[in-house]
């Protein structure tokens, strides 16, 4: 069995990884590089030989969850090469290439099982897929076993105190972990709060304790700008709304992309179009309006605003118009914005336009957020409970891979492309 890392041993994000045997060659997420602060919409110009060009060398791609940095090479993936992933993931992922113009249908092999999901027999390779917290509903770890040998490969996670026992149990008592590859974005700090922007709390119950306070003291509009797909966010909020006694507002994409997720939401919330939509020019957004307007479920920015009952309106960088609108017919003052973000996105344009915007329209920005990574106590306690062969970092600041070591004995700091032998 061998291991390889096409890219993400010095950086965030974008990671490839290879796990075969002399008979079975597998990859293990397809993500496309973050896009720069400073450049949103650059390309990423990687090509794989086997998996994005040429003649298909890979037996599956096994997706771990639907972040970007994970599954943006997906819709490049060369036909013949099968692609798995959980069914919400697969579901999360049309719906987003639907709103992007990108490739349809291109996950067609689902995991069973639920959260800790049954094994798949690749070859003579068995992926386990091992759900996990994070920041993106249905994500998973991978069990990959092979020639005796046992592999995990974390992908993204938060808190993992099953995992230990999970791991242990699906190679049994005898067996031994040969290799961690686990991720490390907040390797840097050794617990949540240490060293983070005043408003980065601990969890997500937190965050909604917090939403409450806020939601309780703003005698206007509360909006929110997060990311549409992070579900444990909107269920935070959704929850602080019930009890702050206000109606959490969807606009169409994020009602599309939760689908079924809202059947589980503390309080009914309202649907809303921000912008028109052409059934020419976006057929695919089009057919999701259709289905909801016909359900008498949308509404316009100037009857969402006219509605008499206190609101919680989701918001996304692109929203100025309708936030115009909605202002317009709403009125009124004391409206505040819950910035529920990586900080770092302060420094995009499209974050600062909507910032500059909310200070001109005399809406108060609050900070409110929680990764959904990691941090090293978190990670400390993951290695020291699987106890592996070996430890190989992946997907963390490459001035930072040294705090591995301080972890393990056996920490192995592999190069994008090194091949390695277990």
């Amino acid at each position: 069995m061998y291991l390889k890392i096409h890219r993400g041993t010095g950086q965030i994000g974008g990671n490839i990884i290879e796990v075969g045997t002399e008979r079975t060659h597998l990859i293990f997420d397809a993500g496309a590089n973050l896009p720069t602060l400073d450049d949103p919409n650059a390309s990423d110009p990687i090509e794989i030989d086997g998996l994005t060009c040429g003649e298909p060398a890979f037996d599956a791609v096994f997706i771990s969850h639907h972040h970007n940095d994970h599954s943006g090479l997906v819709g490049r993936i060369l036909p013949g090469i099968p692609v798995w992933a959980g069914r919400e993931t697969a579901r999360i992922l049309e719906v987003i290439s639907d709103f992007t113009g990108g490739p349809e249908g291109r996950v067609q092999n689902f995991f069973e099982g639920g959260g800790n999901c049954l094994p798949n027999h690749i070859g003579d390779i068995t992926v386990t897929p091992i759900g996990v917290d994070h920041s993106a509903y249905d994500a998973y770890m991978f069990l990959i076993q092979a020639d005796g040998k046992n592999v995990l490969y974390t992908g993204d996670y938060r808190a993992v105190e099953e995992v230990p026992e999970t791991v242990q149990r699906l190679i049994g008592v005898a067996g031994k972990l040969d290799a961690l590859i686990t991720e490390g974005t907040n390797i840097r700090s050794a617990g949540r709060g240490e060293g983070a922007h005043p408003g980065t709390l601990s969890d997500e119950a937190a965050v909604e304790e917090e939403a409450v306070k806020i939601m309780e003291s703003t005698e206007g509009t509360v909006f929110v700008l997060c990311s549409s797909t992070n579900e444990p966010r909107i269920q935070a909020i959704d929850a602080a709304c019930k009890r702050a006694g206000r109606t959490p507002c969807h606009d169409l994409f994020m009602t599309v992309v939760r689908g079924p997720l809202a059947e589980r939401d503390e309080c009914r919330h309202q649907s809303f179009v921000a912008n028109g939509v052409d059934p020419e020019r976006s057929p695919r957004i089009h057919r999701h309006f259709v289905r909801y307007f016909g359900q008498c479920k949308l509404v316009g920015a100037a009857s969402l605003a006219r509605m008499p009952q206190l609101q919680t309106v989701f918001v996304r960088t692109s929203m100025q118009e309708f936030l115009g609108r909605y202002l317009n017919a709403r009125g009124g003052s004391g409206h505040v914005l819950i910035y529920s973000m990586w900080e770092g996105y302060r420094a995009t344009a499209p974050v600062q336009r909507l910032l500059q915007f909310c200070e001109e329209r005399g809406i108060q920005t609050i900070s409110l957020h929680c990764s959904g990574h990691a941090y090293r106590n978190a990670i400390k306690g993951l290695i020291w409970g699987l106890n592996p062969k070996a430890l190989i970092p992946i997907h963390c600041d490459p001035n930072a891979r040294a705090l591995f070591g301080q972890m393990h004995d056996n920490c192995v700091l592999l190069e994008d492309g090194e091949r390695m032998e277990l």
